[in-house]
């Protein structure tokens, strides 16, 4: 990683403008915030755009009026990553309020694939079902939606994901998509948000545990924390905190609920369903996130959720180190037949971070002579140029600059690898990352929890990170048994606490120092009523 130290050249003008604090003022002017924008974030003011803003919200609505007026069978047809799932769940509840039972299916990512499928129409129409709604799960299945309209079945799509002006569109009786709505102003929203307005466009009212759904869903598919996405995650935190859902109560764990907690937490448990279906069928999470949900069945798959999540990440520890074993001087290029095809992503997200270089994971399929795998860009590295470029290798792929997915069959995955290699070349790939230098003397408590106007914190709206540079420790102690280090600082506002977790054994390297460049966050620490302020160190540097 390599740390940038921003240039700030107008603190106590944006303090004197915005009535901040010189930490504040910081962030704000390394954030390029003018005072509009600024006034905006702290508002208590919610962004909502209505459902009517998309241009075929009265077709979506008319479609589904008739269909409850005359009775007929309804199906939600989802996704398996959180997102989907949630969004399912939303719409769900809705109608279970509206006195409709409707069917529901999560695909499963290795039987079904991604989408609406042409098996699963024929399935549904045989059941009786007239009227199929996708949520998050893509504008491209236009063979399903021909042989739903072939089968009597309407379909309503609605949807989030990027598409290229030029596709073919399905023909459903009515398209649910930002992007493909002139009049909706903000573009960047997930299927979980799209289905909420759905749900309350149907109710005629908002509801706070739905809300907090496609907060998650927000939260959990990246969204730019930006405009209404804001005020959704924003107030959601707020309801989840004061209400404690048991749904999600049950995923949490200790502490309050913040983007960490759902980005960390709850989403991983949420979507390592979709990764082990043969675990237990992702559709059982839906039932889970209905508010009426059977105790015993809320209980167990709470249960199995945590379960689950500990066997994802004990399987991709696994294929990590296994994949480490080969040679990954310039990038990671590695493919086994053991690999579960539902942890290839987590492997190569995990190498990316690591490493700083492309990573590239298949599962290999003996019987259909095919890998299948997902990747990971960096820095430098346009992963989705790179697979356009060599589309003719590919047996298909998706996704954008920093994350997608393929297949390659056995004839051309030498040819791949080779084709990586090249294109890489003698390219070395580092990430930044922008650093505001402060003084330790701003770091009293008001200051600190200041920031928290600007939360929540997420794409588009990073955490800040800070410099502490030439910062003089006066005590080192050692945590849990000399496995993290506390560096204590004293200022003129009180003690604080550098915490560098992981890193008890650097104390006395650290230690001989004179003074150290600190790299890290804020927050505040409160301990039987005593706050403190914690810096949590995420590096340290020699120089910048």
């Amino acid at each position: 990683m390599k740390y940038i130290k921003d240039t700030l050249q107008h603190t106590d003008q944006v303090m004197q403008t915005y009535h901040v604090n010189s930490l504040l003022a910081k962030v704000i002017e390394s954030k390029n915030m003018g005072l509009r924008e600024y006034e905006k974030f702290v508002s208590p003011h919610l962004i909502y755009h209505d459902f009517s803003l998309f241009s075929e919200a009265d077709l979506a609505l008319e479609r589904i009026h008739h269909a409850i007026e005359e009775h007929e069978k309804i199906a939600i047809y989802g996704d398996y990553d959180c997102d989907g799932i949630l969004s399912t769940a939303i719409l769900v509840q809705a109608f279970k309020e509206l006195g409709v039972e409707v069917g529901f299916h999560i695909p499963n990512r290795f039987t079904d694939g991604y989408g609406l499928n042409v098996k699963r129409v024929k399935q549904m129409a045989e059941k009786g079902y007239s009227l199929i709604i996708t949520v998050d799960n893509g504008i491209k299945a236009n063979e399903a939606v021909e042989e739903a309209n072939r089968l009597g079945v309407d379909v309503i799509i609605t949807d989030h994901h990027a598409f290229n002006e030029s596709d073919e569109l399905p023909d459903s009786q009515a398209i649910i998509h930002t992007k493909m709505s002139v009049d909706y102003p903000f573009k960047e929203i997930c299927g979980g948000f799209i289905a909420y307005k759905l749900a309350s466009a149907l109710l005629n009212h908002h509801d706070k545990y739905l809300y907090s759904l496609a907060a998650i869903t927000t939260v959990s598919d990246m969204m730019p924390l930006v405009d209404e996405n804001r005020s959704v995650v924003r107030r959601g935190l707020q309801f989840m905190n004061e209400e404690h859902y048991e749904a999600l109560e049950l995923l949490k764990g200790n502490g309050d609920y913040t983007t960490t907690t759902i980005g960390f937490t709850i989403a991983p448990k949420i979507n390592s369903f979709g990764r082990l279906p043969e675990q237990i069928h992702p559709n059982n999470l839906v039932k889970y996130f209905l508010k009426e949900a059977d105790p015993r069945l809320r209980k167990a798959v709470g249960k199995k959720a945590i379960e689950i999540n500990g066997l994802r990440q004990a399987m991709t520890t696994k294929a990590y180190n296994e994949a480490l074993k080969e040679a990954h001087d310039k990038c990671m290029f590695y493919a086994s037949s053991e690999i579960h095809e539902g942890i290839v992503g987590l492997v190569a997200g995990k190498y990316a971070r690591e490493f700083e270089r492309p990573a590239f994971v298949m599962h290999y399929d003996a019987k259909k002579h095919l890998y299948k795998g997902s990747a990971r860009g960096v820095n430098g590295f346009n992963l989705y140029d790179f697979l356009t470029q060599n589309a003719s290798l590919l047996e298909g792929f998706g996704g954008h600059a920093l994350a997608g997915g393929f297949s390659v069959s056995e004839e051309h995955f030498d040819d791949l690898r080779l084709a990586l290699l090249e294109h890489i070349g003698d390219k070395t790939f580092r990430n930044e990352e922008l650093v505001i230098p402060i003084d330790k003397e701003e770091l009293s408590i008001p200051a600190v929890a200041s920031l928290d106007l600007l939360e929540p914190f997420g794409q588009s709206n990073e955490a800040p990170i800070f410099l502490l540079e030439d910062v003089h420790i006066d005590e080192y102690r050692l945590l849990s048994e000399g496995k993290h280090l506390r560096m204590n600082i004293n200022t003129s506002h009180g003690e604080v606490a550098a915490l560098y977790f992981g890193q008890g054994k650097q104390r006395d390297s650290l230690a001989s120092q004179d003074k150290l460049n600190l790299i890290g966050s804020l927050s505040i620490n409160e301990f039987r009523g005593d706050k403190t302020v914690n810096f949590i160190v995420k590096d340290v540097v020699t120089n910048l």
